[in-house]
């Protein structure tokens, strides 16, 4: 059987960085997955930034599809780490914002993350992180337009 060496390489170091960060952050499977870290950091950044954050700006970001956004997000609410709040302009949509419990956690994944980087990145040159970001890129826009 025909075995993809980038793709085996990529789920390889998305397991090792999941593991990681679960020993960084002190965590066990059954508390926050990394993909809940990723959605906490990022709803805080739109939050510095005063954006509204709905569950299409997730789904994009992120490149998951509906269904899985919504289960996601769904359980992240019965954990207490979102609220999903009804807008003035539309009855329609829910923004979703952090809780308390959340904006505390990320400031704890944020120095996690900056450890994970450096992890990461240990004994690379700037180069070649340069050159590893535009190869990733490049590899996501191939999927991308694979999708379409």
């Amino acid at each position: 059987m025909y075995r993809d060496p980038i793709g085996h390489r990529i789920k390889i170091m998305n397991q090792l960085m999941k593991r990681s960060m679960d020993k960084l952050m002190d965590q066990t499977p059954n508390k926050t997955t990394l993909m809940h870290s990723l959605v906490i950091g990022y709803l805080q950044d739109r939050e510095d930034e005063h954006l509204d954050t709905f569950q299409k700006d997730i789904e994009k970001e992120f490149s998951i599809n509906r269904s899985t956004t919504s289960e996601m997000l769904t359980l992240m609410s019965q954990k207490g780490m979102i609220e999903r709040l009804p807008v003035d302009y539309d009855a329609r949509l829910k923004k979703i914002v952090l809780t308390d419990q959340s904006r505390g956690y990320n400031l704890r994944l944020s120095i996690g993350m900056e450890k994970m980087y450096k992890i990461l990145t240990n004994d690379l040159k700037e180069e070649e992180i340069d050159t590893f970001m535009i190869i990733c890129d490049k590899i996501t826009d191939n999927l991308n337009k694979n999708l379409k």
